[in-house]
């Protein structure tokens, strides 16, 4: 069964006792661990390490039957087993996939639970089709939260340890965190503690505190990053990208920031060519443009027309679509990115 949304969260809370496996997908590789962690309980109360099996990929690749034989393996003394199978490919995916259907027309002869971890799964994966269509099984997408969703995170779990935050630190860290739910989760506990779980009154988070604590803040901000390659500025942005990198800032979240902005250009490029003044064109953009990003916001309108601002925005969701394959290089694929755009803008300049 597919299960989304609200269902989705109550299915997690309390599976029931008939459902044999659950498969958890997405993108948001962060979410798809914390989930199977937190199911990993529900289905082993007491926390047995020997009556829970680990397997990858390619361990069924080098034993096509394993998973089956754990899943069809009595327990010795009679307790709870479950099965964890990670996914980085789907070369195993038929065979995975008539598995599930077996044990979907006789649940009796499962003799573990199975949770499998996997990336982003078209809706053609053979896995996924079959647990969507199975009864026994359960299949969950787990994807990033949306920047306001985010928000909202960030600000209500501070706001149980009686801590503030700045907008403007707000804005600065939301890039920082975008796509990876237990890094959000561990950024945010980490900011916490660093603020004294708000036994000080009045405790607020501010610009220097995220300069401090927050993984990637103290390296190239994202802003620049994107602000960078869309100038043509290539060794600045290829430079920031690197350092970036090396701040463990997450390639997703610098895509992210780099489609927003390209999205925010085709908007005021459109209204520009409708006949709007380019003042007008920056003023009917929600969040505004800043102050002091305004002339640059201008020189990228001049550098990039709107059908070209089409194809960027095109490149960025194939890239997109790269990076969620399993094991990609996430790194690599971004950095491709930026050099291909900052070098068009480069020749504009």
């Amino acid at each position: 069964m597919k299960l989304t949304g609200t269902r989705a969260t109550k299915f997690l809370d309390s599976p029931p006792s008939d459902i044999i496996g659950v498969l958890l997908f997405g993108p948001d590789r962060g979410l798809v661990k914390s989930r199977s962690a937190a199911l990993s309980q529900k289905f082993m109360p007491n926390d047995d390490a020997f009556g829970t099996t680990i397997l990858t990929a390619d361990d069924l690749s080098g034993d096509p039957a394993r998973l089956a034989d754990e899943m069809s393996a009595l327990s010795l003394l009679g307790d709870d087993r479950l099965v964890r199978l990670r996914l980085d490919h789907e070369r195993n995916g038929a065979a995975i996939s008539k598995l599930i259907k077996q044990f979907d027309t006789e649940p009796e002869k499962a003799e573990a639970k199975l949770i499998i971890e996997a990336g982003d799964m078209t809706p053609r994966s053979a896995i996924r089709k079959a647990c969507e269509a199975a009864g026994s099984f359960a299949s969950i997408g787990c994807y990033a939260a949306s920047t306001k969703d985010l928000a909202q995170q960030i600000k209500s779990t501070l706001s149980d340890l009686n801590i503030g935050i700045n907008p403007d630190a707000l804005e600065h860290w939301l890039p920082l965190l975008e796509g990876d739910h237990a890094l959000a989760a561990n950024e945010i506990e980490k900011m916490g503690l660093f603020k004294g779980y708000g036994k000080a009154a009045g405790a607020v988070v501010s610009m220097s505190d995220i300069r401090a604590v927050a993984a990637g803040g103290q390296s190239a901000s994202i802003d620049t990053i994107v602000m960078q390659t869309l100038s043509g500025d290539v060794e600045g942005a290829d430079s920031s990208y690197r350092r970036a990198m090396s701040g463990k800032v997450n390639p997703v979240s610098v895509l992210i920031g780099l489609q927003r902005h390209l999205l925010r250009l085709i908007e005021a490029s459109m209204s520009l060519e409708s006949g709007e003044n380019m003042g007008q064109a920056l003023r009917s953009l929600r969040p505004p443009v800043f102050a002091m990003q305004e002339e640059l916001f201008r020189q990228h309108l001049s550098i990039w027309p709107l059908t070209v601002l089409r194809r960027a925005l095109l490149q960025s969701q194939k890239a997109e679509r790269e990076i969620k394959t399993a094991a990609s290089p996430t790194e690599a694929i971004m950095g491709r990115l930026i050099l291909a755009l900052a070098s068009y803008a480069g020749k504009r300049t």
